[in-house]
């Protein structure tokens, strides 16, 4: 009698793809609940501290002794936590499979609370985003998932957690293929749709299903109001602009103080916030109330003015100085106040009927999410399901188009890329992520490496090498100097520098590849270089994990993997 027939290939992916779907599902519940507790313990931390009538004195001292507590938790406890988490959370997709720590999601919630809670002028979404996408790959290693699993599972996470957050399932599905993955055609999509519906239902089901903000029906008065819009648009993207490059100057001049300060660094943030709430207290926390004043047109043409200018100044001083918190809920609060400024003087001046400053309100919102964020599909969507009304799509998509473009235009790398750079991490590019499927630097290098020390002289370097005429790595694999060819070495000897080191001879400017360069990067580079072309990493640019010489690359072209090299 014969025994059970084995399941076939196709069988077993059928059956994978069903467990992992369920996996998904568990995800979202997880998500949807960590990004709702989350909400609801900064809300109860806020209202414990501050109280319903702050004094001066809580509004000061909280912020500042708040912030020396965090500031040691972040330095020594939870180092991986500090600012938005979207930044990390993209790294940890492209460059480490997904691996994330659990110790990141729990400092997160932790340092997000203690953060936004004591009156840091910060948002909760992109802590969420991290939060859940932490949870999902704990949860995948948990299982001892294969690394790609686990990968996949981030993007599940960070958009379920999203969509609690925001009670904007479809915006959030959108973010993870556009910001995160950087493909809006990902297979991933599935996934994310069903992980960002199970996760809105349990935060629909613990807090109801109203939108966050609360905004009349408003539409498009008359034909010119277009370019009224258009107007808003451009204000939007030079704000935009501004809060980027104000926010990364400000960050290197933080990065650039002694090693020893960073642990006081979020204490020095908190005296500012600190002192700015003495005279301006509605820019602490989210805001997420004056948002709803501007759309319902309950705040004069100065007060919209002061805070948006303060949030804007109070988010840097937040942001840069190390804290735990994200950037989603001030570019909100700020295109509000913006929006509703513009509004009001197209009210006042414009020869044509226009709409009412909420709907100019309403508009400044997406325009400066898009502008600062850049995501600019994720921005339509996302105020179209917080305000469920479609009036006035015709003009966000104007507005938001308007701001994106002058943002990218003087701002190329995205603020998140940006963020992550200062920190010497360099995410792929978007046509590095398109082609991934292609031969890559990775599949061409040698990982066999030979070093000299950046002190030796130009002319020990030089015996070595005379030979061969190779060129040579200065420095070591974590600490790479740079690359010396033979013929550098006999010209510096020739010129009677023979004794001098031979890093004297390293350009300031490295020529490399990453390991996910496609090969016509490679080419190109190679062609440039003096036949030995370091392969770094993205997340340490000193740090070298193989090199190309030509030889590797027509063996590659050849079929043939190239073998260990000497160099």
């Amino acid at each position: 009698m014969n025994g059970p027939s084995l399941p076939s290939l196709p069988e077993l992916r059928l059956r994978e793809n069903q467990l992992f779907i369920a996996l998904t599902i568990v995800i979202g519940i997880l998500a949807g609940l960590s990004a709702t507790l989350f909400a609801l313990a900064i809300e109860r931390v806020g209202r414990v501290l501050f109280g319903f009538a702050p004094s001066s004195a809580r509004l000061f001292l909280v912020p500042v002794l708040f912030s020396i507590v965090t500031g040691v938790l972040l330095q020594y406890v939870f180092p991986g936590v500090r600012g938005s988490g979207v930044p990390q959370t993209k790294a940890a997709y492209h460059l480490k499979n997904g691996a994330i720590p659990l110790r990141v999601p729990i400092g997160k919630f932790l340092m997000g609370v203690l953060c936004i809670g004591s009156g840091h002028s910060m948002g909760r979404e992109g802590p969420s985003v991290q939060i859940g996408a932490g949870m999902a790959s704990a949860v995948g290693r948990w299982l001892r998932l294969p690394p790609a699993r686990i990968k996949d599972l981030v993007p599940v996470g960070a958009a379920g957690a999203l969509s609690a957050a925001f009670n904007t399932p479809v915006a959030a599905v959108i973010f993870a293929l556009e910001e995160l993955i950087g493909d809006m055609n990902a297979a991933l999509l599935g996934s994310t749709v069903v992980a960002s519906v199970a996760s809105v239902v349990v935060a629909r089901a613990l807090l109801g299903n109203e939108p966050l903000f609360a905004v009349p029906t408003y539409e498009l008065v008359h034909p010119a109001e277009i370019g009224a819009y258009a107007l808003l648009g451009v204000v939007g993207g030079i704000v935009s602009l501004g809060f980027c490059k104000g926010l990364l100057a400000m960050r290197r001049r933080f990065m650039d103080m002694p090693t020893r300060t960073r642990v006081l660094q979020p204490a020095m943030g908190g005296i500012v916030i600190g002192a700015i709430l003495l005279v301006v207290p509605e820019v602490m926390g989210v805001g997420y109330e004056y948002v709803d004043q501007a759309l319902n047109g309950g705040m004069v043409f100065r007060t919209l003015l002061l805070l948006g200018a303060v949030k804007l100044v109070a988010t840097m001083v937040s942001y840069a100085s190390g804290n735990a918190g994200g950037i989603f809920a001030p570019s909100l609060f700020m295109g509000a106040m913006v929006g509703g400024a513009v509004g009001m003087l197209v009210n006042q001046f414009a020869p044509f009927p226009t709409g009412a400053a909420g709907a100019y309100a309403l508009v400044g919102m997406g325009t400066l999410f898009a502008g600062i964020i850049r995501a600019p599909m994720t921005s339509v969507f996302m105020i179209f399901e917080m305000t469920q009304d479609y009036q006035i799509f015709v003009p966000l998509m104007v507005a938001n188009l308007l701001s994106y473009m002058i943002s990218r235009r003087y701002q190329p790398v995205p603020v998140y890329n940006a963020l992550l750079q200062q920190d010497d991490v360099h995410l792929p590019s978007a046509a590095a992520i398109a082609g991934a499927k292609q031969r890559m630097a990775r599949d061409v290098m040698s990982p066999e490496l030979m070093f000299v020390p950046a002190d030796r002289s130009i002319e020990e370097v030089h015996r070595t090498l005379a030979a061969s005429q190779q060129s040579v790595l200065v420095g070591t694999r974590d600490a790479l100097a740079g690359v010396v060819g033979s013929s550098r070495l006999t010209e510096a000897i020739g010129a009677g520098r023979a004794a001098n080191p031979v890093v004297s001879l390293v350009d300031e400017r490295l020529l490399h590849v990453h390991p996910d360069h496609p090969m016509e990067v490679v080419l190109e580079r190679l062609s440039q270089s003096e036949g030995l072309l370091p392969v770094v990493s993205r997340e340490r640019v000193s740090r070298v994990e193989g090199v190309i010489t030509l030889d590797h690359v027509m063996r590659a072209v050849g079929g043939r993997r190239p073998p260990p090299d000497p160099v």
